[in-house]
C-alpha cells in the first residue's frame, strides 16, 4: 500500500515546485520571445489566421510571460492555471487546426501538437487541483 498511495507524500510540495518548473518552460521560453519580438509574433498569428492578430499578440504575450511567472512563483496559482487550461486549448484550435489540412504529413505534425496542447492543457488542469504547494508565494 505505501508505494501505491504514500510513495512521494513527504516530496509532494518539492514534486509540485518541479512540475510547474517543466510545465513552464515552454511558455517562459515563447513569452519571452513574444516581448522581445513582437512584430514576428502577430506576423505568425496572420499566418495561421488567427483573429485579431495584434490584439491576439497581446493577449497571448500577458498570458505567457506574465500569466508564466506568475504561476513559477506560485502567485494565484489556482486561477491563473484555469486560465492556462483554456488558452492551451484555444492556442492548439488556432494554431494547430488537423482538420484544415489534406496534406497527411501536415495533418500528422498538426495532430500531434493539438493533442500535446491537450496534454498540457491537462497538466494545468491538475495544477488548479494541487495548488502551487509550499514552495510559492501562495503557500497552499
Amino acid at each position: 500500500m505505501y508505494l501505491r498511495y504514500q510513495l512521494f507524500d513527504d516530496q509532494r510540495d518539492a514534486m509540485i515546485l518541479v512540475a510547474r518548473i517543466m510545465i513552464l518552460i515552454l511558455y517562459g521560453y515563447f513569452g519571452f520571445t513574444y516581448v522581445t519580438d513582437h512584430s514576428s509574433f502577430v506576423t505568425y498569428l496572420k499566418s495561421v489566421n488567427a483573429p485579431i492578430p495584434e490584439f491576439t499578440a497581446i493577449v497571448a504575450t500577458i498570458v505567457e510571460f506574465f500569466g508564466g511567472l506568475a504561476l513559477l512563483f506560485g502567485f494565484w496559482t489556482r486561477p491563473i492555471a484555469a486560465i492556462f487550461v483554456l488558452y492551451t486549448i484555444g492556442t492548439g484550435i488556432i494554431g494547430h487546426a488537423f482538420w484544415n489540412t489534406t496534406n497527411p504529413a501536415d495533418h500528422h505534425t498538426l495532430f500531434v501538437h493539438f493533442f500535446k496542447n491537450v496534454s498540457i492543457a491537462g497538466g494545468f488542469l491538475f495544477l488548479c487541483l494541487l495548488g502551487p504547494g509550499k514552495y510559492s508565494i501562495d503557500k497552499r
